[in-house]
C-alpha cells in the first residue's frame, strides 16, 4: 500500500507540474503534493541511511521528513483558503509565522532527542522517551490543527460548490484531511499512553502499523479528491469536442445559406468550450436569419407533419425548407412572426450543453424521411399553396 501511494504521489506531482507554472492556486496544490511526495520518499531505508550517514547525524532524514510534512500541510491549508476564502489574504503571514515557528521548535527539540543509533521507524523507536515524545507531539499538534482547519473549509466549500465533480472532489479532500486529524490524534494519544505506562513496548509495532494505515488512507483520499475536479474538466472538454464535431454538418449547411453570420475571429484548438459556444451561436443566428424564408402556414404545416413529442422533427422541417428557399434565391416574406427554437417550456433556462444537445437532435432529425418529404412538398419546388403565393410575391417584386 505504501509503495502504491508513493508511486501515485510521484505521478500526480509530475502531472501537476505544468499547471503550477500557469496558476498560483494550482502552484500551492502542487507544492503540497511535491512536499508530501518527498516526505514519503524519505521513508525509504536506503534514502534515510544515505542522508544520515552522509551528514553524520542520525535521523536527520526524520527531521527533514517532518519539515516536508509541515510544508505539505501548510500548502493544503493555503489551497483551501484560496478556494473558500480568497479575500482573507491577511492571515497568510500569521499562518506562515506559525509554520516557521513550528519548524524552529522542532529543530531545537531534535537536538535533545537521544539518537545514538539510526532508527528506521522513528515513532516506534521513540515511544516512551520524553524528549522524543515532546518533539513528536509538537509536529503532530501542528498537523492536527492544520487538518482540522482544512477539513472545516473543504466541507464548508463543498456545500456551495455548483458542479457535481467539484463538490465530490472537495468532500473527498475533506475526508482525507479528516483522516489526517484522526492519524495525528491517534499517534499523540498513543505517545501519551506510553509515557504513563498505560501501554507497553509490545504494542509499539501494532500502533505504528495502524496509524500508518490511517495516514496512507488519508493521502489516498486527498489524491483522489484533488483529481476528481480535473477528471470533470477533462470529461466536459471531451463532451464539448463531441458536440463540436456532431454539429459541424448542421453548421456547414446553415452558414452556407447565410454566411454572414460566421464570425471572423479565429479560436485556438484548445478553446473547446469557446469553440462550441461559437458554433451554437452561429447556428442560432443562421436559424434566426432563415426564419423569414418560411411562412406562418409552413411553420404550422411543419408542426402538423411531426408527432407532438417530436418538436425537433417539426423544427428540422421548416429549417430545411427555409434553407432550401434561401439557396434557391427566393425573397423572404414581409411579415414573419419569429419564434424560439427549442423546448418552449425551458428555453430560457437552457445552458450551453443543453443547447448543443437540442441542436444535435435537430441535426439528427434532418435525415428523417418526414423532413425530406416535407421539403419536397413545401419547399421551393413544391406545389403547396403557400409556395405558390411566395412565387406570386416574387413576380410582383
Amino acid at each position: 500500500m505504501s509503495t502504491a501511494v508513493l508511486v501515485l504521489l510521484w505521478m500526480v506531482a509530475v502531472w501537476r507540474a505544468p499547471s503550477a507554472v500557469r496558476s498560483s492556486k494550482q502552484r500551492t496544490l502542487w507544492v503540497a503534493f511535491a512536499a508530501l511526495t518527498l516526505s514519503m520518499t524519505l521513508r525509504s531505508p536506503t534514502i534515510m541511511h544515505a542522508i544520515d550517514s552522509g551528514s553524520g547525524v542520525n535521523n536527520l532524514s526524520t527531521l527533514l521528513k517532518h519539515y516536508l510534512g509541515i510544508t505539505a500541510a501548510a500548502a493544503v491549508l493555503e489551497f483551501v483558503y484560496v478556494i473558500a476564502r480568497p479575500q482573507s489574504r491577511a492571515g497568510v503571514r500569521r499562518r506562515m509565522a506559525v509554520v516557521g515557528t513550528t519548524m524552529a521548535v522542532l529543530t531545537v527539540l531534535f537536538a535533545f532527542v537521544p539518537r545514538r543509533t539510526e532508527a528506521t521507524d522513528f515513532f516506534e523507536h521513540s515511544a516512551g522517551s520524553v524528549p522524543a515524545t515532546v518533539y513528536l507531539l509538537v509536529w503532530l499538534s501542528y498537523l492536527a490543527t492544520a487538518m482540522v482547519m482544512a477539513t472545516r473549509l473543504f466541507w464548508g466549500s463543498s456545500r456551495h460548490a455548483g458542479a457535481g465533480w467539484l463538490r465530490t472532489g472537495l468532500r473527498l479532500l475533506g475526508a482525507g484531511t479528516a483522516v489526517g486529524v484522526t492519524y495525528a490524534l491517534s499517534r499523540s494519544g498513543y505517545l501519551v499512553l506510553r509515557l504513563t505506562d498505560a501501554a507497553g513496548p509490545s504494542s509499539d509495532a501494532s500502533a505504528s502499523t495502524v496509524t500508518d494505515t490511517m495516514k496512507l488512507t488519508g493521502i489516498g483520499l486527498i489524491l483522489v479528491g484533488s483529481s476528481v475536479p480535473a477528471a470533470g474538466v477533462a470529461w466536459r472538454a471531451a463532451q464539448h469536442w463531441r458536440y463540436v464535431r456532431a454539429l459541424r454538418p448542421l453548421w456547414q449547411d446553415l452558414t452556407g445559406a447565410v454566411p454572414e453570420v460566421v464570425l471572423g475571429e479565429e479560436l485556438r484548438r484548445r478553446e473547446l468550450r469557446m469553440r462550441l459556444h461559437r458554433r451554437v451561436v452561429e447556428i442560432r443566428d443562421a436559424i434566426l436569419a432563415l426564419q423569414p424564408y418560411v411562412s406562418a402556414a409552413q411553420r404550422d404545416a411543419a408542426d402538423a407533419a411531426a408527432p407532438a413529442a417530436r418538436q425537433d422533427l417539426a423544427e428540422a422541417c421548416w429549417i430545411e425548407t427555409a434553407r432550401h428557399a434561401k439557396l434557391a434565391g427566393l425573397v423572404p416574406y414581409d411579415t414573419v412572426q419569429r419564434r424560439d427554437v427549442g423546448p418552449a417550456e425551458d428555453h430560457a433556462a437552457l445552458d450551453l450543453e443543453a443547447e448543443a444537445q437540442w441542436l444535435q437532435r435537430i441535426e439528427a432529425a434532418r435525415g428523417d424521411d418526414v423532413v425530406r418529404n416535407f421539403v419536397r412538398t413545401h419547399g421551393p419546388h413544391g406545389q403547396g399553396t403557400h409556395d405558390s403565393h411566395h412565387s406570386a410575391q416574387q413576380k410582383a417584386l
